[in-house]
């Protein structure tokens, strides 16, 4: 069987994301079934290469890349070795957009079968003149995916997000019956189409307890609830509203096979606290398979040496197990 070609773009190189990739290349380079294809510029992969030097193998079509080297395909955005670092800046906020771009160009060409994103800053994007909130909302548009969701996997633990990347005050107003349904199902065919033939999901409230029957918030009454009947009447095993202080024990102990929350840091403070070195993140819903590692940027640690790599090996072998699924 043909080895499955999987693109790692490396993110804004004022980051982590080249230190990551070169000490985590050892590793991922023996995946079984896998031959890794980095989208980033020479230049940074050279700047970084006290991390972990290897062969080099610039590529331009699938038929270039060969086994026991760094293969890469260099955009040729970044130049030299003489950019910014461990801050946001237009440069490096171009190049990382335009490495993910190329990556999504590579998939439609069938140069690569899956994707690894490697951290990107927001705001730098926004100084480059890309408005997109991120990663999945870029992908989900390239790749006319209209229904997706942002699904973190630490081992067995897997946890959707409803809303993510939006102020907290805005919470309640963005959640809607209609949504969580659509969240919902698209993490329900998520488990499905990767073996998990009758998933239980556990969808958290919103409020402290709840809600305590109204007394604390009505969300859960007008929103939740409803939204868990009618994914009940589509076939859809849910418990819930689950309080929210206790959801993630019955994921940990096989009580339900995912964990639904309404906000970003339901699902970020306990993820990141205990699993923060395995932890991915997946786009369930698109076409292509894409993972990432569960950290950012880290611009305060960038270049001097202090990252640590497994997170992004982690979702590297996601990416590989997924790939096989599909």
């Amino acid at each position: 069987m043909k080895k499955k070609v999987i693109g790692i773009s490396i993110g804004d190189p004022a980051g982590i994301g080249p230190e990551v990739l070169l000490k985590g290349f050892p590793y991922i380079k023996q995946v079984p079934g896998t031959i890794p294809l980095v989208i980033g510029d020479t230049p940074v992969i050279e700047r970084n290469f006290f991390y972990g030097k290897f062969p080099l193998n610039l590529i331009k079509t699938r038929d270039d890349i060969k086994d026991g080297y760094l293969n890469v395909y260099d955009p040729e955005i970044i130049k030299d070795k003489s950019y910014p670092t461990g801050k946001d800046t237009s440069l490096c906020g171009r190049a990382s957009f335009l490495y993910v771009e190329r990556a999504i160009s590579l998939w439609k060409e069938k140069v690569i079968d899956g994707l690894v994103t490697l951290p990107i800053s927001k705001k730098a994007w926004h100084i480059a003149g890309f408005r997109y909130a991120g990663h999945t909302e870029l992908l989900a548009e390239r790749l006319g995916c209209e229904k997706y969701a942002m699904v973190m996997v630490a081992g067995s633990i897997k946890v959707l997000l409803i809303t993510a990347h939006i102020p907290l005050k805005d919470v309640s107003k963005n959640l809607s019956i209609p949504l969580l349904v659509e969240k919902v199902t698209t993490g329900y065919q998520f488990l499905r189409r990767h073996g998990i033939k009758n998933p239980v999901i556990g969808i958290s409230g919103f409020n402290p307890h709840s809600g305590e029957g109204g007394m604390l918030g009505k969300e859960e009454q007008e929103i939740i609830s409803p939204a868990i009947k009618s994914l009940r009447r589509k076939g859809i095993t849910c418990e819930g509203p689950i309080s929210p202080d206790v959801v993630f024990k019955k994921a940990i102990e096989g009580i339900i096979d995912m964990i639904v929350v309404m906000y970003h840091d339901q699902a970020m403070i306990p993820l990141k606290t205990f699993f923060f070195d395995k932890l991915v993140n997946v786009t369930a819903g698109l076409k292509m398979v894409r993972t990432s590692p569960g950290h950012g940027t880290a611009f305060d640690i960038a270049y001097k040496g202090k990252a640590d790599p497994s997170s992004f090996v982690e979702a590297y072998k996601l990416a590989g197990d997924l790939i096989t699924k599909v």
